[in-house]
Parts: C-alpha cells; structure tokens; sequence
C-alpha cells in the first residue's frame, strides 16, 4: 500500500506544480454530476481537473443448494461495495494518477496508478489497474456490474456479481504492471490497441514475489460504428442509451509464465509442481478471448468467449521427476477450459431495465479432480437507475448447474440490492 501511496503522490507532484497557480483563478468550478461524482476544475483552459466519487451498495440473499440428495438453504445481509474514487488528471502536462479504496476486506487499496500522455493517441500507465486482457465486461468497475451482488477486495466469492465465465477464468479483474493504450481512427472506424506487462499475480503488484515470471497480454477493440458514449463499450447495461447503433469487436490474449494460482490471478496457490532436479516450479497459463458489444436506444447484447491452456516442459507432480505434468494432470492445478457468455438487457427511458445471461462453462478434461466442471449460469434481473445510475435498486434471481464424474448439483440464488453512487 506504501508504495501505491507513492506512485499516487508522485504524479500528484507533478499536477501540484500547475494547481499552486490555479487556485487563485476566479474561473475554478466546483460541480457535482449525478451518478460520475464531484468534479473540481483548476484554473481555465487546459487545467487539473480532480475527480470524487464514492460508491455503496449493500444487498439481501436468499439461496438454496441441492446436493447429495440434501437441500440446504441460507440467508445473509452484506456489504457488496464500499469505495471511494479518485482521480486527478492536468491535461497540459498529460499527466494523471487514480486511486480506488475498497472497504469490503483486508486492504484498503483496490487500485492505484499513474499514467502519462504521449499525445492523444498514447498514454502509458504504470501501477494497479483493471487489466485489459479479460472479457469485455471484467473492464468495468463493479458497480456498473449487470447483476448486483457481493465483491470483497474486487472478487465475487460466490460468481454471481461476474456470472460464470468471470468466476472461472478471471477471478480478481485487476493487475499491476505497465499498461501502454492506443487508439487511432480509420474514417469513422475506431481502433482500440492495448499492451501490457504485469506480475502475473493479480492484485499482488506491491508485494514480494519470488520464482516468478511476467504476464504479456494485448487487446485490439475495433468500433465499425464510431465510439460509444464515455464507458458504455465495457459496461453491461445502455444506461446513456445510444442514440445510434454501436458496435465493439474485440479480442484478448495473455502469456502468463510460471502462474502460481489457478488462473493466474493470485499468488502462491499452487504446490506440488516440479522440475527435473525436485524444485518447486509452476506451469505457464494462456488465455484468449474474443467477444462483442452492441448497444442501441436502451437495449444490449453482449457475447464473451475464452478457452485456457497451461504450457510447461519438463514438469513433474513429484521430486523425484518421474511423474510427468501433462496437460490432464495440469486441469486439477489449473483452471483450463472454456466458457462462453451471452447476455441482454433494455433500459427504459423511465430508468426501469430488464435483463437476463446465460453461460456455459466446460473443462477441457472431464475428469475427477479437475478444477473446472460443466456449468451452467443463468439470470434474470430487474434494476431501477434512478438520477443517471446515482440511485440504483435492483433484484435478480441465478441458477447454477454444476456437474462432474464425482458430483453434481444446483444453486438458486436471489439477490435484493441497493447503490448509492455518489
């Protein structure tokens, strides 16, 4: 968290250097904007512009598991979000930091970066953030989530705030690392391209990690139809609701070397794998995804699909070296597999919204032991925004299907939720 903390206020020395002048300008504004936060503007022109926001949201569940034969039922009250957002942004300099502090558990310290503008086309960020070489929708912050339900640290222990391609193949959304975005234009065509180099370890990026390796990943966004209004390519809902049709295809990939958790988004997770001379090493874990987004005049659909690999040579179960790591021993250390989701919703002009998705998740061995098992995700929700999505009252109802040689059973859980965005 220190040196998150320091990164922050490192490029905060820079903004600081053009707020000192600004202060005393008649023309600062301070404004508040229903559902984005307070807005502090410095000075006139090309100023520092300082963003606020705070988010809350706490929700009721009602679930039910049969298994075994056995029906068991639960209830709980939580806190699903407790956040506060920052950021600060000079575009003169083109420099910018944000910071994301989370309630729900252990750290405070969701996100934090720093970012500097080449030109309008370039801008390279170093810190904490929600990577790019996810689905589409692990691109956006969880109070934009489609279906309400609880996060602690930025994860769903129980899968419903992501649905079932999340829960199995991302886990934690966010990465530390560098992060380069582009951006370009081919007449109305935009095109979205996007590197980065991260520790591989989720939100791990200020704590010490040994025997470990990089994660290389990249995304390409192409938008046929022009850009979406502010966030709306990677948010589930057309909450701006598109006054024209818009289109986002995009695709994902992810290198990570020497994972040390299931799917890569934790750290040291994973025992019981070595080399040739008995010490302890990990498989290498890849990820590729491809999805899409289309929204018009309040409605949306979105379809996301990933399959995952691990690749390592010369990896054993045992010190001894005599038990080969292959690709099936590999599906009960990591989440390997595939999923595909689909998803819809409509916001009415009254604020009102519908929606429903489905999943369905697949090992690439369907084998005892294996980490991922058939499944099969499905929702349907009603949400009321209220004050451009300041004010959101939401109620959903899940099914989830899950099957393998050894077990199988279904879930049902239903969620009552309220947010407060401010």
């Amino acid at each position: 968290m220190k040196k998150i903390l320091f990164f922050f206020c490192l490029a905060l020395s820079f903004i600081h250097i053009d707020v000192m002048g600004q202060l005393v300008q008649p023309d600062s504004t301070f404004t508040y904007v229903n559902g984005e936060g307070t807005f502090i503007k410095l000075g006139k022109g090309e100023g520092t512009v300082i963003n606020l926001l705070g988010a809350l949201q706490s929700g009721v569940q009602y679930g039910r598991l049969d298994s075994l034969s056995k029906k068991t039922n639960n209830s709980n009250m939580s806190l699903n979000l407790a956040r506060i957002y920052l950021t600060a942004t000079n575009t003169r300099y083109g420099v910018s930091a944000g910071m994301v502090t989370d309630f729900t558990g252990t750290s405070p310290i969701l996100e934090g970066w720093i970012a500097y503008d080449f030109n309008k086309r370039i801008k390279l960020v170093l810190g904490q953030k929600q990577t790019h070489t996810n689905n589409r929708l692990a691109m956006a912050d969880e109070r934009y989530a489609q279906t309400m339900g609880q996060t602690i640290a930025g994860k769903s222990n129980d899968g419903i705030a992501y649905g079932g391609l999340m829960q199995n193949f991302v886990g934690a959304t966010r990465e530390g690392g560098l992060f380069v975005e582009t951006n370009f234009s081919i007449n109305t065509m935009r095109i979205y391209p996007s590197f980065s180099i991260t520790t591989g370890e989720g939100q791990n990026f200020f704590t010490s990690q040994g025997n470990m390796g990089f994660k290389y990943g990249g995304r390409l966004d192409i938008m046929p139809l022009g850009d979406f209004t502010k966030n709306n390519a990677y948010i589930a809902h057309d909450i701006y609701r598109e006054a024209k049709p818009k289109l986002a295809i995009g695709v994902a990939a992810s290198y990570n070397q020497k994972a040390s958790s299931p799917i890569g988004s934790e750290t040291g997770l994973i025992t019981g794998i070595y080399d040739n001379a008995g010490v302890a090493k990990f498989a290498d874990y890849r990820k590729l995804v491809a999805d899409f987004a289309f929204k018009t005049s309040g409605f949306a659909l979105i379809g996301e699909y990933v399959v995952s690999t691990v690749t390592g040579k010369d990896l054993f179960t045992n010190v001894a070296a005599t038990n080969q790591l292959t690709a099936e021993v590999a599906s009960s250390y990591y989440n390997i597999g595939s999923a595909f989701n689909i998803q819809s919703s409509y916001v009415f002009k009254s604020g009102w919204a519908i929606d429903g998705k489905y999943a369905i998740v697949k090992p690439e061995f369907n084998i005892t032991g294996s980490r991922i098992t058939d499944q099969k995700w499905a929702s349907f929700g009603i949400n009321k925004f209220i004050k451009n999505n300041a004010l959101r009252i939401g109620i959903n109802t899940n099914y989830i299907e899950n099957s393998s040689p050894a077990f199988s059973s279904k879930k049902w859980i239903n969620n009552l939720a309220v947010q407060i965005v401010l």
